[in-house]
This record gives structure tokens, sequence and C-alpha cells, in this order.
């Protein structure tokens, strides 16, 4: 038999050796030393990766599946099939029909739920450790015998198209999709993940069927699991669980180019700026810009980050506290494999200054100038060095960085990203020194190479009468 003693053995004789790789690979630091032989993975029977931490620290127990490819392997006219199908199968199964599912989900406290961007889609569950092998059998059911009942798809379907309507109708989502449908031009990422209207109105429960047969694959899917467990007994359960899962053999997911794509990939030149009218913004105006940035697991990858945390609140003190232009303003990056970032203005009201004001923040930044963190070391201009503010900026981060990882679905979230990125699932651990030994000429050359001297595309969406006093050329530049 498939489920024999045997293989049970060899199971945890994989997650043991594992263990061993892992600890000497990560022994850099304490933290990293004391955390490392927590991780730990195995191969089910189907080549599906088993990555798993843990967690002693709760009582939750958390498990995704992870299918590679998302909007990589998506044709333009089934954007979004990929989402309404994942969230048909997370509302019931062959074994478990809607209200049975729910039933059990709401008795028991838990969450199954599904997720779709730009390179993977996820399929979650939440719940308590002592409800772990009733919830999995749930899960796993809703991933192999999937019913894709009518009424499920047709509530699901619903829900994706009020979403789509809601985001018309917002002007501040409005200047997000302008955004990614002109700076995503000719790119995969030009695949909506949410999908759109044209692509989803067609859409019938069969499509949602054909693209699970087509496109759920082991060699596309990795399993990562967080929570107080025996790891070779949690493999042994989703062996006999998933391990039946067949492999189509699709083969490698494409790696999507970097930006920006410019004349190669886009009809519209970076370096311009798109206007559109909203009447639901009478008096202001909503303004983005992005600028491709370095992806995770790249060399200038923390300090921009970092650079952009601290430029956001220069952004803030100049556009905000000194000329009161807009209502938030704001910087970061994302953590794509072809990554950008974005300056964004949430409601001006000053549409022939703000891209001057911008300015003037980005020029102080140039100058080596950020936000005073020390009221007592403040310059005669209200600033101060950044190399004299380096060092709060980076334990602020930290500090935020590692509050975020509360909870085991972040850390299987971060989990997640460092599988994608070097196979290790332990790799972010790292993170913390790679922040600390970041000095200022890194931070201040991330933030030159990428915002000061980075070639912009910008949005703005608002009232007409304030569009038309924008500057047309400032926007042209970083000046």
């Amino acid at each position: 038999m498939r489920h024999s003693s045997h293989n049970i053995l060899r199971v945890f004789i994989v997650v043991m050796i594992i263990v061993g790789v892992a600890t000497g690979a990560c022994a850099t630091t304490p933290y990293v030393r004391e955390n490392a032989p927590t991780y730990m993975n195995t191969v089910l029977s189907n080549g599906i990766p088993l990555y798993m931490k843990v967690q002693h620290a709760n009582q939750v127990f958390h498990v995704s599946l992870v299918l590679n490819g998302a909007s990589l392997v998506t044709a333009p006219e089934q954007a979004g099939w990929e989402k309404i199908a994942l969230a048909t199968m997370a509302r019931s199964s062959k074994n478990y029909p809607y209200e049975k599912a729910a039933s059990i989900l709401d008795r028991r406290s838990s969450a199954i739920t599904s997720a779709v961007q730009f390179e993977y889609s996820t399929f979650s569950l939440t719940t308590l450790d002592k409800y772990s092998d009733e919830l999995l059998a749930l899960w796993s059911d809703m991933l192999v015998n999937p019913s894709f009942d009518q009424s499920d798809f047709d509530k699901e379907k619903e829900n994706a198209l009020l979403a789509l309507q809601a985001i018309e109708q917002n002007p501040w989502t409005m200047t997000q999709k302008i955004m990614n449908e002109a700076y995503f031009k000719g790119h995969p990422y030009g695949v909506n993940p949410e999908g759109t209207e044209e692509s989803i109105a067609p859409m019938m429960v069969g499509d949602a069927r054909g693209w699970y047969e087509k496109h759920f694959s082991a060699d596309r899917i990795f399993l990562v699991a967080v929570g107080d467990f025996n790891p070779a007994e949690l493999a042994y359960k989703l062996e006999k669980l998933l391990g039946d899962i067949p492999n189509l053999n699709l083969g490698p997911v494409p790696k999507p180019p970097n930006f920006p794509m410019g004349s190669s990939g886009s009809e519209l030149a970076l370096g311009s700026l798109i206007t559109q009218a909203h009447d639901q913004s009478k008096g202001i105006i909503y303004l983005r810009g992005d600028f491709a940035a370095p992806a995770p697991g790249s060399d200038d990858y923390f300090a921009t980050t970092l650079a952009t945390r601290i430029f956001s609140d220069l952004l803030f003190a100049v556009v905000r506290d000194k000329y009161g232009a807009v209502y938030t303003p704001s910087a970061a990056i994302r953590s794509y494999t072809a990554n950008y970032g974005s300056i964004m203005i949430y409601k001006s009201d000053a549409p022939q200054k703000i891209k001057q004001y911008i300015d003037e923040a980005v020029a102080l930044m140039a100058k080596g100038r950020v936000v005073s963190v020390d009221p007592t070391r403040t310059d005669a201009d209200g600033y101060m060095g950044l190399s004299d503010a380096l060092d709060t900026y980076k334990q602020l981060y930290i500090n935020d960085y590692f509050e975020a990882v509360r909870t085991n679905a972040a850390i299987a979230s971060l989990m997640i990203r460092s599988i994608k990125l070097t196979g290790n699932p332990a790799d972010w651990l790292k993170d913390q020194n790679r922040i600390e030994i970041l000095d200022a000429s890194a931070v201040y050359n991330a933030f030159e190479k990428y915002v000061h001297n980075g070639t912009f595309l910008w949005v703005a969406v608002g009232d007409q009468a304030l569009l038309d006093k924008l500057d047309w050329k400032a926007f042209e530049s970083m000046r």
C-alpha cells in the first residue's frame, strides 16, 4: 500500500535530515541559530514539497497550499478565473456541501481562504491545534474533490463583479487601476488577478472546473505549515490527503521581465502623466507615480525599502506638514519578482504646486537631509543628516518588520516569499541582519538610483478643473 509504515519512516527520516541542513546553513546570528532548527521540509510522493515551522508560541495551526503561476501563465481573456475558481472551491467540496462546511468552520472558529496575486495563489487553513485533523479533512477535500457547485460559483462570480464595480466608483482605487493598466501594459502582470468585467462576465462554472483540471498540478504546488505539531506526523497526514494530486508536468513558470518595459513593452512612454476626471472627487485629485524598484533578493532591495520609508516621512513633513497640500502622502516599494514602487498622494487640492512640493522633498533627501528623529539634534533647517538618523530608522524598520510577524499566517507568508526566492523557508530570518548592516551610503545610493533618477509614470484622477491646472512638464522627471 502507498501509505505503509515504510513510507512513514521514509518521511520521518527525510524531515530530520533537512533539519540538520537548515540549521547549519542559517547559523549566522543568535536569532537565526535559535529559530533555524524549527524549520524543516520533506517531499510528498507526488513531488509536492512540504515546508514546516514548529511554533510553540500559540495554539494556532496554519497551512497554505501555494500554486505557482497566476498572471504569469494566464491568458488575458481568462483574467480573474483563478480567483473565482479558488473562491468557489473554498465554499464546498463533494463530501462537504456548503452548509456542512460553513457549519464546521463556524463551530470551530476556523477559516479557509484563498488569495491570488501576480505570481502565485494560496489556499489556506487557519484553525486551533485541537481541530486540525477535522479541518485538514475539510480543507484537503476542497482541494482534491472540489464540487464547483453552481450556486457557489454564481456567488463568487457576483462578488468579483461587484468588487470591480466598486473600484470604478472610488477615485483612489481608480487611480491604482489606471496605473496598473498603463504600467503593466505588455508585461505578464498586465493580466489582472482580480479579473476584468470583460473576462469575468462570460465565465461559466465549467470554465472554473476547466481551470482546475488544467492548472492544478503537483509540479506547480508547494505546502507551508506553521504550528505546534510533530513534523513527521503532519507530513504523513498530508501525504494521505494530498499525495494523489496529479503531476501534469506543466513545467516551470516563466520569470517576469524587470521594469521598466519602456518602448519595448508599453506604447506609453514612461516619464509621462495620465489624467482622468472622476465624478466622486470634487475639489481634489489623487496622484500616484510608479517607478522600477529592485526585487527581493537583490543587493539593493533592503536599502531601497529603507530609503523609501525614510523618504515617505520626509514627504509627509514637506507636503503635508509644511504646505498642507495633501491629506496623506507616502512612498513604498513592493516585493514582487518584477518589482516597482510608488509615490502616493491621497487627496490634494493644490494641483499647481503638488509636484513642486514632491520635488522639494526629493531634493532634501538628495542632499542627505531627512526628518529629525532626535529633537535635541535637529539642525537649523529643521532636519538632520541621513547618517545621524539611520540607526533609529533601521531600528524602527526592524521593529515594524518583526511586529508584523505575530501570527502563524504571517510567518507562513514570509516563508512563502523565502521559498520562492531561495528555496529555503528560513531565509527571511536573516532579514534583520540584512537591515542592520546597511550604511548611509547604501541607502542614499539606492534613493538616488531608483527615486531621484528613476523614471516615473504618473496617474492623476479627480476633479477635471484641478486636473487642468497640473504642470505636465513637471512630471517628466524629478527635479
